[in-house]
């Protein structure tokens, strides 16, 4: 089951990609975008973000995507927040510095946003940016997975596996990959199948 290991780590590795992606759908930079972003508006400011950190409607250039990224993420809007920290933690458009990236996905954790839930269990578990806390990670997992988020669901399936800062409990894993699966979260319905393929071989 090590090959989970690195499904997990790549999962982190895609969240802010995911996020962003799902916010981009018919965005594209006007002058009536930057007007508002520059007056303030904080929406305006991330929408903003998203078009210069992949360029749509303007040539793609993340340093400025991460500076309006960190004005909108500073009036507290937790999607900026998170995709800030993605930015920090990756090094995109910015120098990298996972401490600083915990700190962003904390502030956007704090209003029950997902990926960044996910994420700070993601740096817990891994000890990127804190101290290595497995069942500090499973917490923030448990979080998100409340919130029937299907990374999350999954991630405490490897954890149960795996006996992952909980003890193992094959079971329970089961119970969180299929609800990942109902859910149509690929990674689960993968694991499922490699799961009962091994137990009827």
């Amino acid at each position: 089951m090590r090959g989970l290991n690195s499904s997990l780590i790549l999962l982190g590795l895609l969240c802010l990609a995911l996020s962003v992606y799902a916010q981009v759908a018919g965005l594209a930079f006007s002058d009536k975008l930057q007007a508002k972003a520059e007056s303030g508006d904080v929406d305006s400011q991330f929408q903003l973000g998203n078009c210069y950190f992949f360029g749509l409607g303007v040539p793609k250039k993340q340093i400025d995507g991460v500076a309006w990224y960190r004005k909108a993420a500073e009036q507290g809007h937790a999607e900026a927040q998170f995709n800030l920290g993605g930015c920090l933690y990756q090094g995109y458009g910015v120098e990298p510095n996972q401490v600083e990236a915990v700190r962003w996905w904390r502030k956007s954790a704090g209003q029950n946003f997902p990926p960044a839930l996910i994420s700070l269990g993601d740096s817990y578990l891994h000890g990127r940016g804190v101290e290595k806390d497995e069942k500090e990670a499973v917490r923030w997992f448990q979080k998100a997975a409340d919130q029937e988020y299907p990374p999350a669901l999954h991630r405490l399936g490897n954890c149960y596996l795996q006996g992952t800062g909980v003890d193992r409990d094959v079971v329970q894993a089961m119970r969180y990959y299929r609800r990942a699966a109902d859910l149509k979260y690929q990674p689960s319905i993968d694991v499922l199948d490699k799961l009962e393929e091994g137990a009827s071989g």
